[in-house]
């Protein structure tokens, strides 16, 4: 996959495009038709798949005042297409003037000038352009103009229901991880480098492995049976998100104020992770997180916790 930074950095038209254009947030199991059609329309036709998407996203970058979490940072994103077999991946530095092109330009400018499209495949709910005034009609309109054959993928749907984001984020914020993950086609996950923490896992006999929350969409604070990839090696996991207001009591009554950590314990495993890069999958929710009165009391509950986990996985 050639990974390229705006339009503007193409050096030459790409031959037969087949074009696909979507913020792909997710890339969830209806991203992935609208992809997979692209492949094999590009198949096809003995051209190039192309897939056109923006960064940061254009709510982010127009509306923030609405605090939407993406389901996957860029990078992520970049990694799941990539493992689609994508030609060209063009990420479009999204901004206000931008976000300002009309409709016809866009088409024109980008879509048939800098990207040679031939086919163009996108979804049902697909707007372009200046305050997505371009709606499915209009483009119908200019692609008959140009020749350009237009694919309109219809919702998709599994065990009735609507596959979106906005749907599966509503399902990761309910802790109904195994909709949210049936709709996504894989398990939510949180990846980044493991941190030093305050050292108690290991003192309490269940050390962990620390992420910071990342720029993507929190779970609710709890705890959660998970798997942790590392290595390209899947380990049964246990896994709290939270503020650990068992340790905090100077802080009990705001809890806001301190950092929340998605914490890991790795079962039958004894590693030094530090520094080390790990992916954790979320299988299912187990309890919200609580205060326990001492040590002696969270530990027990732990350890339910860590056998109900393994009855999970």
């Amino acid at each position: 996959m050639k990974l390229i930074r705006g339009y503007k950095e193409l050096d030459e038209p790409i031959e037969k495009a087949v074009v696909t254009v979507g913020n792909f947030d997710g890339v969830h199991l209806g991203h992935q038709h609208i992809i997979s059609v692209a492949l094999e329309k590009a198949k096809e036709i003995n051209g190039k798949s192309v897939l056109y998407t923006f960064r940061p996203h254009p709510h982010l970058a127009l509306r923030p005042e609405l605090g939407i979490r993406l389901l996957t940072t860029y990078d992520e994103k970049i990694s799941l297409i990539e493992k689609m077999n994508i030609d060209y991946f063009v990420e479009e530095p999204f901004h206000r003037n931008f976000s300002t092109t009309e409709p016809s330009r866009f088409f024109y400018d980008v879509l048939i000038k800098k990207f040679n499209a031939k086919v163009i495949v996108v979804g049902y709910d697909f707007g372009f352009g200046k305050e997505r005034a371009g709606s499915l009609g209009e483009l119908e309109r200019l692609c008959k103009e140009t020749g350009v054959e237009l694919i309109i993928i219809s919702p998709q749907k599994k065990e009735q229901q609507v596959i979106s984001s906005t749907v599966i984020r509503d399902h990761l914020l309910s802790c109904r991880l195994k909709e949210a993950n049936s709709l996504l086609g894989y398990s939510f996950f949180y990846r980044g480098s493991v941190i030093r923490g305050e050292g108690r896992g290991r003192q309490i006999g269940f050390p962990t492995a620390n992420l910071k929350l990342q720029e993507k969409l929190p779970l609710p604070y709890g705890v959660y049976a998970t798997y942790s990839l590392w290595r390209e090696k899947k380990y049964l996991s246990i896994t709290n998100i939270g503020v650990r207001p068992t340790f905090h009591e100077s802080q009990k009554n705001d809890d806001r104020e301190l950092p929340a950590l998605v914490e890991t314990h790795i079962f039958d495993e004894n590693f030094n992770l530090y520094g080390e890069t790990l992916e954790v999958q979320f299988i299912d929710f187990i309890r919200a997180e609580k205060r326990f009165d001492g040590v002696e009391s969270l530990v027990g509950q732990i350890q339910k916790d860590v056998s109900y986990a393994r009855t999970l996985l």
